[in-house]
């Protein structure tokens, strides 16, 4: 199954796009869609996933294509392994595509800054320049939310529940952040991180590593406290940032 599945998604691989018609593989071998991405291994094709830095601006369709594919397969919270099958759907890595469906849903579009976007396009404004007027979100995001609002219902907007409750630290396994930690006992006192290296070497964005950081701290302090109040748990660690797994946070 796995040799059959590398072999027909390398036929209906889109160059164009950059990623595979799944679709067309799932009826190809008369296969449900997400058991063909489960059955997916790269190594056994020539398919190589899209890495898009935080700052790459994504194009509409691969954003529509996230937000269906999301919808349409997963009704629930969706787990690390359903967004590893949603980056292999999108030949995008997992955490990329987290970044970018929770930067979608925590926006919210407004009558107000729909009327306001409505000017500056009439005004010839390019999206950038529109995004650094208007909003702090990225431009393709201000571009998908406002193609796909309906001039009818603007005035009918309401903040929208998110579908998935996505956490920033949700796609982080535990030897990740072990090795985050590890990373980060190279420097003194948390001076002078070198975050490119960290993210490199890890797989994450800067911004998510940092991120990681801080809860890692939080969790480091809470287990200090826990300690310092049992007489029999005394013994402290001779890392700078020892490892705890964080607690989930409510969305």
């Amino acid at each position: 199954m796995r040799n059959r599945v590398s072999y027909v998604a390398q036929r209906h691989y889109d160059v164009r796009r950059g990623r595979c018609d799944w679709e067309t593989v799932s009826h190809a071998l008369q296969e449900p869609l997400l058991a063909c991405l489960r059955s997916f291994d790269a190594r056994h094709s020539q398919i190589h996933p899209r890495r898009i830095s935080g700052d790459t601006e994504w194009a509409l369709d691969d954003i529509a294509a996230l937000k269906q594919f999301t919808e349409s397969h997963f009704r629930t919270q969706m787990t690390s392994d359903d967004w590893v099958l949603a980056g292999r759907y999108m030949n995008i890595a997992h955490s990329d595509c987290i970044a970018k469906m929770w930067t979608l849903n925590t926006f919210q579009m407004t009558p107000q800054l729909y009327s306001q976007i409505a000017e500056f396009r009439q005004a010839g404004l390019l999206w950038p320049t529109i995004c650094s007027k208007a909003t702090s979100c990225s431009p393709d995001i201000l571009r998908f939310a406002y193609s796909t609002t309906s001039k009818d219902k603007v005035q009918k907007l309401r903040r929208p529940k998110a579908q998935f409750r996505i956490s920033k630290h949700q796609h982080w396994t535990e030897d990740e952040d072990k090795h985050l930690t590890d990373l980060l006992s190279q420097f003194d006192n948390g001076r002078d991180i070198d975050w490119n290296y960290i993210s490199k070497t890890i797989g994450h964005s800067k911004n998510a590593c940092r991120y990681r950081r801080i809860l890692l701290m939080r969790s480091q302090k809470s287990r200090e406290a826990s300690q310092s109040s049992s007489p029999d748990m005394s013994t402290k660690s001779d890392s700078p940032l020892a490892y705890t797994a964080p607690k989930r946070l409510r969305a």
